[in-house]
């Protein structure tokens, strides 16, 4: 795993670079889907975009990071879950425009398969423990999914790896 370097910014310098909403550049995201048996994790997001929504547990790409190490430590913060990263998954692009037509927010969203290793072995899922910025986390059961307001993204997400119709 690289070393990153963001701790060379100060608040002030990340702020004027590094702006989220209404963004001078697109953004990397990177985030991770975590299957056992015929269910996977979502988490509720803390803040926005999308707010109170459930998605895959993911965050920003820091600098200097892989796109899959940086996958794997959003998972690990956001579900208290030990993981290895697999494959990619999935590239997705997120824009959304303001009622004015303006670009709110921009991003690309590297998503990867996450492995709980052994877990085969596992009679039941593996016990979550949301930190960070989610507000919870759960296994749901693939035809379950469409009881909870998933992210636009996520929906798009699940419908191409077939979990989600």
């Amino acid at each position: 795993m690289v070393k990153c370097n963001e701790d060379r910014f100060t608040p002030e310098q990340k702020l004027k670079f590094d702006l989220r909403h209404y963004p001078v550049r697109p953004h990397v995201g990177v985030g991770g889907v975590i299957c056992w048996k015929d269910y996977v994790v979502i988490v509720k997001r803390k803040y926005n975009p999308n707010k109170g929504k459930w998605a895959i547990p993911g965050g920003h790409l820091k600098l200097g990071e892989r796109a899959s190490d940086g996958a794997l430590r959003e998972c690990m913060e956001e579900t208290g879950l030990f993981l290895e990263v697999g494959e990619l998954a999935s590239v997705i692009d997120k824009i959304d425009y303001d009622s004015n037509g303006k670009i709110e927010y921009h991003y690309v969203l590297c998503d990867y398969w996450m492995i709980i290793p052994n877990a085969e072995s596992f009679k039941e899922p593996p016990r979550l423990i949301p930190q960070s910025d989610v507000i919870d986390a759960r296994f749901v059961h693939f035809e379950e999914l469409s009881n909870y307001e998933l992210t636009p993204t996520v929906k798009k997400l699940f419908i191409n790896l077939k979990i989600f119709k």
